[in-house]
């Protein structure tokens, strides 16, 4: 098959199973197969044909120059990295590793689901790392950069921008060029995204609100008993004694919490919600819950709410997908923040909260 067939792509693919079959050993017409392959990686870049490429290169377990010194440099900016395909299992780089160690991870971890993804994550690790030291700004507010959910960010973006491309089929220029657009973007309110879109990209991207750990921080000192997020619990105690609102373990310990969220768009109606419940205590100090806060219950009852008034107003049935909840915008008559505080006062009334006084006053 190999020798009858001319298309880059399908010898790409053919040489991919016998390498992976045959090992880096086998000889093909009195030349190795790895070889072979370095051809049609240097054939594949003269024709643009960057899938090839990638794919081909992550075979061989290529990597990138510079990629240790630019997680060092996104380390130096206090961030955290993590490498790993989406909805898969990460591995969480807080120190500084060596080039060995590094190339090792990322094929381990995203070769088994995502082949070409091992060279994009590579190439994104560098791209951060030039503009984490150039242009800090476009990373306020994202603490963990998780580089398997970056990908999923560029892949929204590239749903909406260009139907039928892949990702793995842009040039290394446009993959650099995507990656400023999606952080870009996704500093100021763009009216070419939906509110659907535009909670999958903050979600993705990990960004919060500038006072958002704080927040939380003020909610936990509410909660005796812990504030639960997809099973994972956070304990008042020993968090309050051992740590400070302002350090960074802090801030990375509910990044913990929330990195056990699988969906972006879920992911920030959660945030939404830690912002909602930290305005309602706000508005009324001398409450406190009595329980564990279980902050999917808060938005599921929303759910349940917004469910139902859907079905007033235009008959729909009641369903399990929650699309039509994340593209509703927060701040508007009917949006989430209404269903969202309206579900955290059911929960303050049905004894998840008890105050200290009895005015309830400021509750709206």
């Amino acid at each position: 098959m190999l020798k009858s067939t001319d298309g880059i792509i399908s010898q790409s693919q053919i040489l991919k199973v016998l390498f992976q079959r045959e090992g880096a050993n086998f000889w093909i017409e009195g030349e190795s197969i790895t070889s072979k392959m370095e051809h049609l990686i240097h054939q594949a870049g003269l024709y643009k044909e960057w899938s090839v490429v990638r794919l081909q290169s992550a075979l061989l377990r290529k990597t990138v120059d510079s990629l240790a010194p630019s997680v060092t440099t996104i380390l130096v900016r206090g961030k955290q990295v993590t490498v790993g395909v989406y909805g898969h299992e990460e591995e969480v780089l807080d120190k500084p590793v060596s080039p060995g160690y590094l190339q090792e991870l990322i094929f381990k971890i995203c070769l088994p689901y995502n082949i070409q993804e091992a060279v994009i994550q590579q190439e994104l690790i560098l791209g951060i790392g030039k503009l984490i030291a150039t242009t800090p700004d476009l990373f306020d507010g994202i603490l963990k950069i998780r580089i398997g959910w970056f990908v999923r960010a560029m892949r929204f973006e590239l749903d909406l921008d260009e139907e039928g491309l892949e990702l793995h089929d842009l040039s290394p220029n446009d993959i650099k060029c995507m990656l400023i657009a999606v952080l870009v973007r996704n500093m100021v309110d763009s009216d070419m995204r939906t509110p659907l879109q535009k909670r999958q990209l903050d979600g993705a991207l990990n960004r919060v609100p500038k006072d958002f750990y704080d927040r939380v921080w003020s909610i936990l000192e509410k909660t005796p008993y812990g504030i639960k997020v997809a099973g994972y619990l956070l304990p008042q105690q020993p968090t309050l004694s051992d740590m400070t609102m302002y350090e960074l373990n802090f801030s990375l310990l509910v990044e913990q919490m929330l990195s056990k969220i699988v969906d972006p768009a879920y992911r920030q109606i959660m945030v939404e919600t830690f912002m909602v419940v930290s305005t309602m205590l706000e508005r009324n100090p001398e409450a406190t819950f009595d329980q564990a806060v279980n902050m999917d219950k808060i938005i599921a009852e929303a759910f349940e709410e917004f469910q139902r008034d859907l079905s007033k107003s235009e008959g729909h049935e009641k369903q399990d997908d929650m699309t039509k909840f994340f593209n509703t915008p927060p701040n508007v008559r009917n949006g989430t923040s209404r269903y969202l505080t309206k579900s955290v006062i059911n929960n303050l009334l049905d004894g998840e909260m008890k105050f200290v006084s009895d005015d309830m006053c400021s509750v709206t």
